[in-house]
């Protein structure tokens, strides 16, 4: 009938209200996203963020509810290499000892992020701690991550550090020559600026 109102369809309707609806979705999606963020350790885990997994990983006391934790942390970010560290703890705090599959989860950490800023602080102590019971392709890595975070001030001082409290005489040996290393190369460096220095003076 010519000029009658046209009748609204469930598709028009549908159309009419589907931005307000994903607006809604995608607000609630941030809301949690956010809290998860926020507080990982207590909020459920509603989306698979691996920071939410690891800090439930931390807290968890059962060992197999800890494994379970860890494995979902690194499915959840598989290219993190503290991730694959978590797993290698909770493997290690059930297995009592460094076990085929704490040293597998090592070289995943490895694979992932061979000197991620992230795993520098927690792997370095584990490795070295327990150095005379690692396989030579672990300390391998261990001592080229050590030597390239000595080269950064922060690591130079957590290295330093570190020496004095391993237990492992090997590990200790091992990690105070990559300082003693680091220390001669900054006085040669230091001696060869003083000396150039020097020579500027002389000459001007």
């Amino acid at each position: 009938m010519p000029g009658a109102m046209p009748q609204t369809t469930p598709w028009t309707r549908a159309l009419k209200y589907a931005p307000a609806g994903v607006a809604a979705i995608v607000s609630v999606f941030g809301t949690v996203a956010a809290l998860q963020f926020a507080c990982p350790d207590t909020m459920p885990v509603l989306l698979p963020f691996s920071e939410s997994f690891y800090a439930h990983t931390l807290t968890a006391t059962d060992d197999e509810r800890r494994i379970d934790l860890a494995r979902k942390t690194v499915n959840a970010a598989p290219g993190r290499a503290e991730n694959w560290l978590l797993l290698a703890s909770a493997y290690q705090q059930k297995d009592k000892a460094l076990s085929e599959r704490v040293l597998a989860a090592l070289r995943h950490s490895y694979a992932a992020g061979p000197l991620s800023p992230d795993a520098h602080d927690w792997r370095l102590a584990y490795l070295f701690s327990n150095w005379s019971l690692m396989p030579a392709d672990l300390k391998t890595s261990a001592m080229a991550e050590a030597e390239a975070y000595v080269t950064r001030y922060a690591g130079y001082i957590y290295a330093r550090g570190l020496v004095p409290t391993l237990a492992d005489n090997e590990g200790r040996t091992a990690l105070g020559l990559v300082v003693l290393t680091r220390d001669r190369t900054s006085q040669s460096a230091r001696r060869m600026a003083e000396y150039r220095a020097a020579r500027a003076d002389a000459a001007s």
